[in-house]
């Protein structure tokens, strides 16, 4: 066999056979001291009142969510729309691994948009809104290591955290007013390197295209606050489950669990990020000292809305769009491909 026929032969290994590994580790680090007893007696503490409250939660933050993708858009395409595509592609992410999704996300907005957005322009607004996205969780989580966590070591990595998250603002500011001098200089400094030229450096003009919704910095205050706002709907779905399943619990340990949840679920992992997302959760909580059984079963609860309210939703985007789920991934793979020929 032919060198050409190994690689992409092992690309597609690797592509589906890590995230896979990654997510059966996950589980295995959860279940191999569970109490399954205590997990049991965590379900029966649940009432239907409390799930209702984490479903109206949940499609409360949804509802921000989609707010913020539409601002970040300009407004150029329908804020119905805007929300249907954020749920299609939180769908299909659920269906295949590696984000795909996003890439069928991008294309339903351009479809939709009817030449108001183009499939780039659409493709930059979504890795600007996981960025921020990125920047409001991580200023969660470092609050709550500075605030609430007794742990010297993990003090300092929130100090270090807030250090990065400050010039990383700092970055996005300077960059988004100054894109065609940053990137000119950036070229000129790294005129050798073959792959920041062809690959990198375009990419990340696309990504300050993106931002240039928050050249205004009343622009970015709005869209951080609306974001936050979103998280903090998530974080009272814990706080749901904590009052209902753990009494003795404390007010601020989702600020906690959120974030480092969300972080550790961002892993190439199996499709809805099974396993590492519950991973993450049980051990943030293992850090205020709560035993993984409980942990489990608030995870398990809230992954499941997180994954049934976008399906939901997604579907109803396929039907609003004519599409069945098949023609959309192959125009999500073709987009992707499209976008990885670039120069």
């Amino acid at each position: 066999m032919s060198q050409p026929d190994v690689k992409p032969g092992l690309n597609r290994l690797l592509k589906i056979g890590l995230p896979l590994l990654i997510s059966v580790l996950a589980i295995w680090l959860v279940l191999r001291q569970l109490d399954f007893q205590a997990l049991v007696y965590a379900f029966k503490q649940l009432s239907i009142g409390s799930i209702g409250l984490i479903i109206c939660f949940f499609t409360a933050g949804l509802f921000l969510r989609g707010l913020v993708c539409w601002m970040i858009l300009g407004r150029k395409i329908s804020f119905l729309d805007t929300f249907w595509g954020m749920n299609l592609g939180y769908l299909l992410n659920t269906i295949i691994p590696l984000r795909l999704g996003e890439f069928g996300r991008g294309a339903f907005l351009t479809e939709r948009s009817e030449g108001n957005v183009g499939y780039m322009e659409a493709m930059a607004s979504i890795v600007a809104e996981r960025l921020l996205d990125l920047l409001v969780g991580f200023s969660f989580l470092i609050v709550s290591l500075l605030l609430f966590i007794q742990n010297d070591a993990l003090r300092r990595i929130a100090w270090v955290g807030m250090l990065v998250l400050v010039l990383s603002l700092a970055f996005i500011f300077y960059a988004s007013q100054n894109r065609l001098k940053v990137i000119e200089w950036l070229q000129v400094r790294f005129k050798r390197s073959v792959f920041l030229q062809d690959k990198a450096l375009p990419a990340f003009e696309q990504l300050l295209s993106g931002f240039q919704f928050f050249v205004k910095p009343r622009r970015f205050a709005l869209v951080f606050v609306l974001l936050a706002v979103s998280w903090s709907f998530s974080m009272l779905e814990y706080l749901v489950l904590q009052q209902t399943i753990l009494p003795q619990s404390q007010w601020w340990w989702p600020m906690l669990v959120i974030p480092a949840s969300a972080f550790v679920n961002a892993l190439p992992a199996a499709p809805g990020g099974l396993g590492v997302y519950e991973a993450g959760a049980v051990g943030s909580y293992a850090l205020v000292g709560v035993d993984s059984a409980p942990a489990l079963a608030m995870a398990l609860v809230v992954h499941s809305v997180q994954i049934i309210m976008p399906a939901i939703l997604g579907v109803a985007a396929l039907v609003i769009s004519g599409q069945s789920l098949e023609t959309l991934l192959g125009k999500a793979g073709q987009f992707r491909q499209k976008k990885e020929r670039l120069p």
